[in-house]
């Protein structure tokens, strides 16, 4: 007679999930080259997919998918290249800008011997050190080049593949289960879409501030300062910090006097205060709710674990993690941690209702 099988035990189940976890991590990991194409895809797809469901309005499905996809792969195309056309005119312009840096090099080390401290020893030579960041920067985008093709037919067979992916998670799970399954994917798909497309409004904004900021300001290469800092927005709460320190420093070495550095610089954070703590938080509406804390070590994780893009998507697979973890009983706890605030948690489980399929 074969005994029953036991149930497994809460420790079991913990453990089965860790042991799960980092396998998935694992590989995630060691399959980057083919992971991060794909995860960029799909952050592009969520971004674009409210547009491309006007569209369908008006033209057919597939005339709105290729309209879509032109317009993702020109913008992909076109701002690489001319950021990396610029980063070769900064290179080329290196020169003139030598005999400056290295001034400002000697000042500080006189400075720093008056404070006891000798740093001639770090043989420091920023000049090589900006060529190969200039470098490094270049060849980047020629590897991203390499994957804007994969990166568009992903987008384009996720978008495609949205349309019948709810019916599809219907058929596949038994009805018990089929509405708070719908429910926490119409959730993550509302608040990631609302997260993608404020924050990429606020980064593209704060981006033409910068070059426009620089540009009345007569310092160089105010292209490059406004496509860097639309990236660097991505990255929550210190983006904007680090976006105004390239410019700043550079105007400190074009310009003989520090005045108009300064006034560059307090412009900027002026103007990224503004964006970030009344523009944003108006546009944003819904929050978030997550803990702080989580949100920096999402960061740190997601950067060492996919650099630049694991910086600018920490928030949204964090967000992803969360709502996941809220819909599966065993992992509430997991969120409530992850939470801002105990009380979105308070009565249970969010309810599974979702809304009727279209």
């Amino acid at each position: 007679m074969v005994e029953p099988e036991k149930p497994r035990t809460p420790t079991q189940t913990y453990f089965l999930g860790f042991i799960a976890f980092v396998v998935l991590a694992a590989v995630l990991y060691y399959a980057r080259p083919v992971v991060l194409p794909v995860v960029v895809a799909l952050f592009l797809a969520v971004l674009v997919r409210p547009l491309h469901r006007r569209l369908k309005r008006v033209v057919p499905s597939s005339v709105s998918l290729a309209l879509v996809s032109l317009a993702v792969g020109l913008l992909l195309v076109a701002i690489p290249a001319a950021f990396a056309a610029n980063i070769d005119a900064i290179l080329a312009k290196l020169p003139d800008y030598a005999p400056r840096i290295h001034a400002i090099v000697e000042d500080v080390h006189d400075f720093a011997l008056r404070l006891g401290v000798d740093i001639a020893q770090l043989d420091l030579d920023p000049v090589a050190s900006l060529k190969d960041f200039g470098l490094d920067a270049l060849t980047s985008g020629v590897t991203f080049f390499g994957n804007v093709v994969l990166i568009l037919f992903t987008m384009l067979f996720i978008l495609s593949e949205a349309e019948i992916f709810r019916d599809k998670l219907a058929v596949a799970f038994n009805p018990s289960n089929e509405a708070r399954l719908i429910a926490s994917v119409v959730s993550v798909r509302a608040l990631i879409t609302q997260y993608v497309a404020t924050k990429t409004l606020i980064a593209f904004l704060s981006g033409l501030a910068a070059g426009a900021v620089t540009l009345a300001l007569g310092v160089d290469f105010p292209f490059v300062w406004g496509v860097l800092t639309f990236m660097l927005y991505y990255i929550p709460n210190v983006g904007s910090m680090l976006a105004v320190i390239p410019p700043f420093l550079l105007a400190i070495i074009q310009f003989d006097g520090p005045t108009r550095a300064l006034v560059l610089l307090a412009v900027l954070i002026v103007v990224f205060n503004l964006v970030g703590n009344v523009l944003e938080p108006r546009l944003m509406g819904r929050t978030l709710s997550l803990s702080p804390l989580i949100v920096f070590v999402s960061l740190i994780f997601w950067g060492w674990f996919w650099g630049f893009v694991g910086v600018v998507l920490a928030v949204p697979l964090t967000v992803v993690t969360k709502i996941l973890c809220e819909h599966i009983e065993v992992l509430r706890p997991v969120a409530v941690l992850m939470s801002n605030s105990v009380d979105d948690h308070r009565g249970g489980p969010p309810p599974p209702a979702a809304p009727p399929r279209r």
